[in-house]
């Protein structure tokens, strides 16, 4: 009688069990340009409350900056503090920052040239297989499920204060960075705002990949939960637009890899029988996560042996006898320490468009 893989599966049903609750408590890293502490090299704090940021150490305007991360929902926000005459801002505030762990990454008050530079650092990530995301300023369609493009030129808040549109960045980066994975961003309403500079076409813009607030009579709000991307191919389609669908496929590869990683990496032998128990804690979590509302109940969301890229890997390796094998003679040849599996989900998106006829009789 086998008795399984407990550890493994106790650590996927925590991960499905707290998946909602963690995703509404990202971490966001703020990059801000400050002489304040008299540093003549970049340095790196982290705060969790905007009791916690103690007085004096960086400018009014940077400090609000960092309460208005805060303020958004953000569990945390490491703020990357860089002196103002750096040549090299984004790589400073990168190398600073190490290896901590974050979300969401933006700047306070950067320029054109600075938003582009986190941008392509972002896109760099991205390539690399990881998962951060950025909010960027008004640059040049970065067309990257990763990066978020906000455009508005200026926003004015209710005590009649106007500031330029990169300047709030920090408020929509906690915004993003404290929601669940249960709604989008599509709507939501800014109380402390009165109004808005729009682009001028709102829904042009919004098609473009820009993300951008818009007035709603008296309420400000924002017009779409979309990123940048424009790009599709036949793995990448119009839904990975949606910031909701990107959050939520990163934070299930992100605690697979870490449940992976930690619980069972080089801890098994590469048997097929072992990589049927993975098999199936994943298979629980996904159904967990679809009970939550996280992917769609009604879809049979599962995870099997990857048998065309296992039966590949032998191929590759000279084993042509593997062109005539069966699916299952495949699953039962493991390739050397590769584990080879592939996922089917689908990710509901947030109800946004509405349509509903009367017809009189």
């Amino acid at each position: 009688m086998t008795i399984g893989l407990p550890t493994i599966e106790i650590v996927f049903k925590k991960l499905a069990a707290s998946i909602i609750a963690r995703s509404q408590r990202g971490i966001v890293a703020l990059i801000v340009k400050d002489d304040t502490q008299g540093d003549t090299s970049a340095t790196v704090a982290e705060y969790k409350s905007v009791t916690s940021i103690s007085s004096g150490l960086y400018t009014p305007e940077n400090t609000q900056y960092i309460k208005d991360v805060l303020i958004g929902g953000a569990a945390k926000v490491i703020v990357a503090c860089v002196p103002t005459v750096s040549d090299s801002v984004i790589a400073d505030a990168i190398a600073v920052i190490g290896s901590r762990k974050y979300n969401w990454i933006g700047l306070a008050e950067g320029n054109e040239g600075e938003q582009i530079e986190l941008a392509a650092y972002v896109k760099e990530q991205e390539t690399a297989g990881k998962s951060i995301k950025a909010i960027v300023h008004k640059i040049t369609s970065p067309d990257s499920m990763h990066i978020v493009n906000y455009t508005n030129e200026a926003v004015t808040y209710s005590d009649g204060r106007t500031v330029t549109g990169e300047k709030f960045v920090a408020r929509l980066l906690g915004t993003l960075a404290g929601l669940p994975l249960t709604r989008s961003s599509t709507y939501i309403a800014f109380d402390d705002l009165s109004s808005v500079v729009e682009p001028a076409d709102v829904n042009a813009a919004i098609n473009n990949g820009e993300f951008v607030l818009f007035n709603d009579e008296e309420t400000v709000r924002i017009g779409r939960g979309i990123n940048s991307l424009k790009t599709f191919t036949a793995t990448i389609s119009e839904d990975f637009r949606k910031i909701l669908i990107v959050e939520t496929l990163d934070q299930i590869k992100e605690d697979i890899a870490s449940a992976f990683k930690d619980s069972y990496i080089g801890r098994y032998k590469n048997t097929y029988d072992n990589q049927i128990l993975l098999i199936s804690a994943i298979n629980g979590y996904f159904a967990t996560l679809a009970a939550d509302g996280v992917l769609d109940s009604s879809f049979t969301n599962i995870a099997d042996v990857d048998v065309d890229t296992q039966r590949n890997a032998w191929l590759a390796a000279g084993k042509t006898q593997a062109e005539d094998w069966d699916d299952q003679t495949v699953k039962n040849n493991p390739f050397g320490s590769h584990v080879f599996l592939a996922g089917y989900i689908k990710c509901p998106d947030a109800m946004e468009d509405f349509k509903f006829g009367v017809e009189l009789q």
